[in-house]
């Protein structure tokens, strides 16, 4: 646009002052002076063009898209571009020929009445698409629900366009709506990217009524802390679960969690949050309410956790997996015992020295390391079914994070004892151990693109553990720590 018009520009003046003298000698004095004041109208009209093309390439181009990453509405530009338009004509009117458009507009006022008639809707929409533009409650980028009777079911989308006439919605299913400004501005619309904070959102969880709300509470909180962790979801404010329903069959209860609306649609992130509840559900057996009429036995609820749910713990174990038969397992199972966290307490602490590993069964977590400036950062959250502590208990060395309970926690834990059992009666056991802990370093290492050779870590692991369980393996099987 700055080309053309600038362009045009020189096109005119040139005519003006050299081309009407040049090929005009057959024109009379006054039409020559006509053309000139009438091509010196159209140079202010292009010039004010000019203008408007600096001030679009400069200002809504480079300066608000490019550096501040903010689009502005076309009609916004639209309004400018004609403001500059009518100025420069009338400016040029004015100086050249001495018209006032008082007198036009006084003639034109009934004209402008029979056409503000004809024109309702297209008024309407224009006018609310500048109170849009002016009071902000809305712009480009943004994502809204528009509730209205017009539309079977309120709308969600984010605003890709902002014209004279409507507001363009990119649907969440790829299809693009066209909303009528006075649409917009006439019913209820939810900004969800105003301010720019999380919002919060729900899903709803209905157990059998016999399960203890406490203990269901602790295993979907530990999950949602889990979940939040995700892409999308926001972890402050802290999700919660509040029990809202009760009836002779089930309990209800909202786990409420934060996402952020420029990162996530709402459905999406409500499915993340669902997809982690339902794993911990399935993992923990929780029932659901019965829903149909039958005449049969009441479900048998355990509600202690026992040596089943301790041997069901240990096979889900990833250092165990594969690794223990079912005697040894039950033989494990026998001599582990559950401990039970408040919400805050440590089940660990980084530096400490120790020989224990915890198997999470309800509640969750949060592992956090020291930073440069001995700052906690957080590295990971444990739920139900995840497994902490396992290398200071085969290797005896000092825990290398602290974890602290985010939930109210239960969990079975797994001291040297047992472990020093097993190894007295199945010594091979040992090399079993170091591989999976060797395999777990290797995909450490692989994030952190610091590829490891698989078999000296190995190599290292069996000669820490036989050095820590040398009274076990007897004394030649030692090795010097590394």
């Amino acid at each position: 646009m700055i080309v053309w018009s600038g362009v045009a520009l020189v096109i005119l003046l040139i005519v003006r002052f050299w081309g009407v003298g040049l090929f005009g000698f057959e024109l009379s004095p006054y039409a020559i002076d006509q053309i000139q004041r009438w091509l010196m109208v159209a140079a202010t009209v292009a010039a004010t063009l000019f203008v408007d093309g600096i001030i679009r390439h400069l200002y809504w181009d480079r300066y608000l898209q490019r550096r501040r990453n903010r689009e502005t509405p076309s009609l916004i530009q639209d309004i400018l571009t004609i403001a500059l338009v009518l100025l420069g004509l009338s400016i040029g009117l004015y100086w050249q020929q001495g018209f006032s458009f008082t007198g036009l507009l006084t003639a034109s006022g009934a004209t402008a009445v029979v056409l503000g008639i004809a024109l309702q809707s297209v008024i309407q929409d224009l006018f609310s698409g500048l109170s849009i533009n002016l009071d902000g409650s809305y712009s480009l980028g943004d994502w809204l629900t528009i509730y209205t009777d017009q539309m079977p079911e309120p709308v969600y989308g984010r605003v890709i366009a902002i014209t004279w006439r409507s507001t363009f919605l990119a649907l969440d299913d790829g299809r693009r709506m066209m909303v009528p400004n006075h649409v917009a501005t006439a019913n209820p619309v939810m900004n969800h990217s105003r301010p720019s904070d999380a919002k919060r959102l729900s899903v709803k969880i209905v157990i059998d009524v016999r399960m203890p709300a406490d203990r269901v509470v602790d295993m979907l909180l530990g999950e949602a802390f889990k979940a939040v962790r995700k892409p999308g979801l926001a972890r402050v404010p802290e999700p919660s679960v509040v029990t809202t329903e009760l009836t002779s069959d089930a309990i209800g209860f909202d786990v409420r969690f934060y996402y952020l609306p420029d990162q996530i649609e709402p459905a999406v992130a409500r499915s993340v949050m669902l997809n982690a509840l339902q794993d911990v559900i399935l993992q923990n057996g929780m029932p659901g309410p019965v829903t149909q009429i039958e005449l049969t036995q009441p479900p048998v609820i355990d509600l202690v956790i026992g040596q089943t749910e301790m041997r069901a713990a240990l096979k889900h174990a990833s250092l165990f997996t594969n690794a223990l038969s079912e005697e040894q397992s039950q033989e494990l199972a026998e001599m582990c015992h559950l401990v039970t966290f408040p919400r805050g307490s440590n089940l660990m602490v980084q530096g400490d020295t120790a020989a224990s590993m915890f198997i999470i069964l309800e509640g969750g977590a949060r592992v956090s390391v020291l930073g440069a400036n001995n700052d906690p950062r957080e590295v990971a959250v444990l739920a139900a079914g995840d497994v902490v502590g396992e290398m200071s208990l085969l290797t005896g060395a000092p825990r290398n994070a602290t974890v602290t309970a985010l939930t109210r926690l239960k969990a079975l834990e797994i001291t040297k004892q047992p472990i020093e059992t097993l190894l007295n009666k199945s010594p091979e056991l040992l090399q079993r151990f170091s591989h999976v802990l060797a395999k777990r370093e290797e995909e450490r290492a692989a994030i952190a693109n610091k590829p490891i050779q698989l078999a000296a870590v190995e190599q290292d692991l069996v000669a820490r553990m036989k050095n820590f369980f040398r009274s076990v393996l007897g004394g030649d099987a030692a090795a010097k720590p590394h």
